[in-house]
């Protein structure tokens, strides 16, 4: 039948009129309105493994925003190297901030430290890290294993829980309220590859990437986003003397960790996402990770 009682009925059309002529329509980004420089300025960042590699370029590319930077390493000098760096290329304050992250009960008292030189902290990023000895499963000792566990995994999970109260202490109508805190863990490619030899730094990237999934879901009602990123082959002091350039460039181009542009990432191509994760245009982003690895992991 073709009559009108077997139409299904039309919904009522809800579509809100234009507003007159002349009204202004909200900014694309009213709710979430792009960082700029006072925004940036007035946040705090303590990042760590900031001595070198993409630790320091992260540290150096949240000061260039105005970000002041607590600069944390074991290797006091050159974490007062990055301070210098900081210094002259910059507009962002920064202190540096001597510290073993194998201490696991030294971690409070530093960040305390740090948080009343700063006056707060609203952005933690995790890059310290130590890949431990290369060996086969007979030749894995136990001291080896935990030490890959405490700086990689362990350090990561209680510097959260010292940097949290400082985080949730400016409250929702302060800093948190317009950008929220942020806690950037660097992983790594090697969590997700069948590495052979590699037991004990996979496994604790592994566990990293699982904290960062817990923590988001904790931390999410206070207000702050939990994310990761995983580079894969890049220049970085991880991995020793032994890692030259052309042995990065290799490994980029051939065997299990080589990338679909077969290039080695530079420690900015890490430090940029890390930004942006740190921005206010992620604040719908947490529990993630983000691959850095030109295609190593598709």
């Amino acid at each position: 039948m073709t009559g009108t009682a077997d139409r299904p009925a039309r919904a009522p059309d809800r579509t809100p009129p234009d507003p007159p002529t002349g009204t202004p329509r909200p900014a694309p980004h009213a709710l979430n309105p792009p960082a700029g420089p006072s925004d940036w300025a007035s946040r705090t960042a303590l990042v760590t493994g900031a001595a070198s590699g993409i630790g320091r370029a992260t540290a150096v590319a949240l000061a260039a925003k105005g970000v002041s930077v607590a600069v944390l390493d074991r290797d006091a000098a050159a974490a007062r190297d990055t301070v210098a760096l900081i210094q002259d290329t910059t507009p962002g304050r920064a202190l540096a901030a001597p510290c073993d992250l194998a201490d696991i009960p030294g971690l409070r008292p530093c960040v305390d430290g740090i948080a009343e030189e700063l006056g707060a902290l609203d952005i933690l990023v995790n890059c310290a890290g130590v890949v431990g000895p290369r060996g086969s499963l007979e030749e894995l000792t136990e001291d080896a294993w935990d030490t890959v566990q405490t700086v990689d995994l362990k350090a990561p999970l209680f510097l959260a829980r010292a940097v949290v109260p400082h985080m949730t202490a400016v409250g929702h109508g302060g800093r948190a309220g317009v950008h929220g805190g942020r806690i950037v863990n660097v992983s790594s490619a090697s969590a997700h590859r069948a590495l052979a030899y590699s037991h004990a730094y996979a496994a604790a990237k592994a566990g990293l990437e699982s904290l960062t999934r817990t923590l988001a879901g904790e931390l999410a009602p206070r207000g702050i986003n939990v994310n990761a990123v995983a580079p894969g082959v890049t220049a970085s002091a991880i991995h020793g003397t032994a890692d030259t350039e052309a042995a990065r460039a290799e490994r980029a181009r051939t065997g299990p960790t080589a990338n679909l542009f077969g290039r080695p990432c530079e420690p900015a191509d890490v430090a940029g996402a890390i930004v942006f994760l740190c921005s206010p245009e992620s604040r719908q982003i947490t529990g993630q990770v983000v691959h850095v690895s030109a295609g190593a992991i598709v």
